[in-house]
């Protein structure tokens, strides 16, 4: 998080304000888990995490994500993500700097701040900040203007932090990178792959390779479901019902752009979506009568866990109930759907003749892996005798010119290895293909100038975020962080 923040920091006023734009336009925001407090959601050190300001960040990574998916970023997949604990990890951080920064007296004044805001594009006419444009934003937006100006405030106060943090390497520290990248390899090498092995299929080895992951190939888990379906289409819908949907739920029909879209551009999909609103009470009422006994059920279905044919919302809630029971009315392809678990076939483990065809080619590709390695083991000791490839001078600098029999992400990762090793010879795997090597020959080279200042500058950012992971571990020990739930 420093990391980026401190990269970043020119660009760090147009960030804030497109998180806080994204906030106005997405319609992400629901019931989060924390627990109430105030407008407090935690606390760091002297800090508190604030409700509406985790919204507004909450928001705007949804948004992100949401706009690099071409709109298809829903809440399911945030929740699988954990987006919150990410907004969540996120203000923890900046809440620390801003704990070491109050520490410090280090502080941004209304002044300040008011220079700042009138940088940003968005709040500017003809490349001046006109007043009128950032008051509009501000009534426009579903948050205190005292909301978006605390949040602006407390980034320039880490953004100042960060760079009283800045620190560059000293001399024995640039020397000990550079020798580094003044390093020559030569070396003998042979490129193995599973094509220079054969495996042939054991039948015995087969059925113990199978015997180890058996668990994994399972019968599904299977349902009868007796299924009550409420329909929707003689639902009738007003003009009224229709605009007034459209005004208290706007915010959820956005382009991919986050701008919220015309009513007449999506007055079809509103009239479906009302129509379920509407739907919904005659919808609860029919599951209570079928629940009773006093509704037949629509037809009996028996099938496999996650089927298509139901939602994945309905899966998670039959998934939670046991046999007898009744689930609440679910929306699927604009009806809704009431179901009672009538029987549940438990998952058994598939015979092995079943499923040998399926683990067969995983055997091979291990059996294989297994053969690369003994022989991988057999090249390295007889490579000092072997006839076999020599390689150019290998260096950290020249990796892409390197013809080694690996393709340009394989060889950097190669190159990457080797300059990391100790060893004189040995086996390094990439991917599916595994280099055996032994260097023939070293030297040094010398770098030109614009090399070693490159060099030099790599060596402040590694040494900048080595300081940054040790600054964050020992703000932690200083800030106890506490998550109201």
């Amino acid at each position: 998080m420093i990391s980026w923040m401190q990269k970043n920091n020119k660009f760090l006023i147009i960030t804030i304000w497109i998180a806080t734009i994204s906030f106005i336009f997405t319609g992400a925001t629901a019931g989060f888990s924390f627990g109430l407090k105030s407008n407090s959601i935690g606390k760091v050190g002297d800090i508190e995490l604030k409700r509406d300001i985790f919204s507004m960040e909450y928001n705007n990574l949804f948004n992100r994500y949401n706009q690099m998916m071409q709109g298809k970023f829903d809440k399911e997949q945030a929740k699988r993500m954990g987006l919150e604990q990410q907004v969540l990890n996120n203000m923890e951080t900046e809440a620390k700097i801003l704990n070491l920064a109050k520490e410090f007296g280090i502080i941004v004044t209304d002044k300040e701040a008011g220079e700042k805001l009138t940088t940003i594009p968005a709040f500017q006419k003809d490349g001046v900040f006109d007043r009128k444009i950032y008051d509009t934003f501000i009534q426009n937006s579903p948050f205190q203007q005292s909301t978006f100006e605390e949040s602006f405030k407390n980034q320039l106060i880490i953004e100042k932090s960060l760079k009283l943090l800045t620190i560059k390497g000293i001399k024995p520290e640039y020397d000990a990178f550079k020798v580094a990248f003044e390093v020559a390899d030569k070396l003998k090498y042979s490129v193995l792959t599973d094509k220079d092995v054969n495996v042939t299929i054991d039948e015995t080895k087969l059925k113990e390779f199978w015997e180890t992951r058996k668990e994994q190939y399972q019968t599904p888990k299977e349902y009868t479901l007796d299924v009550r379906w409420s329909e929707v289409e003689d639902v009738n819908v007003s003009k009224e019902e229709i605009d007034d949907f459209y005004a208290k739920n706007r915010f959820k029909y956005t382009d991919k752009e986050g701008k919220i879209l015309p009513l007449n551009d999506i007055k079809d999909f509103l009239i479906d979506d009302v129509k379920l609103k509407l739907a919904h009470k005659p919808a609860y009422k029919d599951y209570l009568a079928f629940k009773n006994g006093k509704l037949k059920k629509s037809e009996t279905v028996t099938v496999e866990i996650n089927n298509p044919k139901f939602s994945k919302e309905l899966w998670s809630e039959v998934s939670k109930h046991k046999i007898g029971d009744f689930i609440k009315p679910k929306v699927i392809n604009k009806k809704y759907v009431s179901v009672k678990i009538v029987s549940i076939k438990e998952p058994k483990i598939k015979p092995f003749k079943e499923v040998k065809e399926n683990i067969t080619p995983l055997y091979l590709k291990e059996a294989k892996k297994e053969a690369l390695s003994l022989l991988s083991e057999k090249k390295l000791s007889t490579i000092d005798n072997d006839e076999t490839n020599v390689s150019d001078f290998i260096t950290l600098n020249n990796e892409e010119t390197q013809n080694v029999g690996l393709n340009k992400q394989e060889t950097m990762s190669f190159v990457s290895q080797l300059f990391t090793s100790k060893e004189e010879k040995g086996i390094i795997p990439i991917g599916s293909k595994v280099i055996v090597y032994k260097i023939v020959e070293q030297k040094l080279i010398t770098l030109d100038k614009n090399s070693t200042n490159e060099l030099y500058k790599n060596t402040d950012k590694v040494k900048e975020q080595s300081f940054q992971t040790s600054l964050i571990k020992k703000l932690d020990k200083m800030y106890p962080t506490e998550v109201y739930k």
